[in-house]
């Protein structure tokens, strides 16, 4: 498990998803928990939710024979913690997963009455239709293409939501049942690796991190980019890449922060109605942001990382 603090107090837990791959090396699988406890730091900051930030990582995953005694043994690790690491699904672990693991910790989160992959996908819609508005000068979606790259429950999710404000929507994953369902809901499916130079107005990574690199910062026809996926950009230049570009990008520890909402409104006892305002209010923050980077002159990466960065100092 890695740790990145926000709260020097002690007084809030670290939350984070635990996520279960198939690492090639330990190494590896230390980087990305580093990276993605980091982004979750970072996320509670931008929002305003006095969270420490943490992830979990699982370095591969078990036969079915031997899921139950890796949950186990994963709750018993977590349990360890007494209250100070809450964790949930990620990557490679279910909904049904945590319900296992929760009879054996009760410091599972994201079992609440919102699914945080529901809120998710209502912030990064949220955020989405303020970045186009920004950008675009459009106060609606209908006419705007966009490209969903990755079709599980967030993207599908989004991809909803942008059809029924009127957008058109393209999408690829590479699982052939989520890409039928979305077919049936309307969405133009393509092959998910083009979906990085497609010519749409707004790009939404909606899968694993790292698509935006030196190798593929230059292709990107989108004039937005807004999605779910933690770690979008391979390393920190790529920010001033895309603003050189007059390419908006809205941070994705922003973007997807409904998801810790979700996990909020669980550990403090917050109501529904409160969480559905906090993930639109997402697009508020992003205002902020925009209206620091103007003022500084600076990237919109370069401007939310500031601002995380004086709200995580003690």
């Amino acid at each position: 498990m890695a740790l990145h603090r926000f709260d020097p107090t002690g007084t809030y837990p670290s939350v984070g998803g635990c996520r279960m791959r198939d690492y090639a090396t330990t190494e590896e699988a230390l980087g990305d928990a580093l990276r993605l406890s980091r982004g979750m730091s970072s996320k509670c900051a931008v929002t305003g939710l006095p969270f420490g930030g943490a992830k979990a990582v699982v370095l591969g995953v078990p036969e079915p024979s031997a899921r139950r005694a890796v949950l186990d043994s994963l709750a018993g690790f977590v349990n360890g913690f007494g209250g100070r690491f809450r964790t949930g699904v990620d990557v490679g672990l279910s909904a049904c997963d945590v319900e296992t693991m929760r009879t054996a910790t009760p410091w599972m989160v994201g079992t609440g009455p919102i699914r945080p992959d529901a809120l998710t996908a209502d912030g990064v819609f949220a955020t989405l239709k303020r970045a186009v508005r920004h950008r675009l000068g459009r106060d609606g979606l209908t006419g705007t293409s966009v490209g969903v790259q990755g079709l599980g429950k967030v993207g599908l999710r989004l991809a909803q939501r942008l059809l029924q404000d009127g957008a058109r929507v393209l999408g690829g994953d590479v699982d052939r049942a989520a890409n039928e369902e979305a077919a049936g809901m309307g969405v133009e499916i393509v092959d998910p690796a083009t979906l990085i130079g497609l010519d749409v107005d707004v790009l939404a990574p909606c899968a694993l991190g790292g698509v935006i690199r030196s190798d593929t910062v230059g292709a990107i026809r989108a004039r937005v980019i807004a999605g779910s996926a933690n770690n979008q950009l391979a390393t920190a230049d790529m920010g001033n890449a895309l603003h050189e570009r007059g390419i908006f990008y809205v941070p994705d520890y922003l973007a997807n922060a409904g998801g810790l909402i979700a996990v909020a409104m669980q550990i403090e006892g917050h109501d529904e109605a409160w969480a559905h305002s906090q993930a639109a209010g997402l697009a508020d923050r992003l205002d902020e942001i925009v209206a620091t980077a103007d003022s500084l002159g600076v990237s919109i990466a370069t401007a939310a990382e500031q601002l995380a960065a004086d709200r995580r100092a003690p």
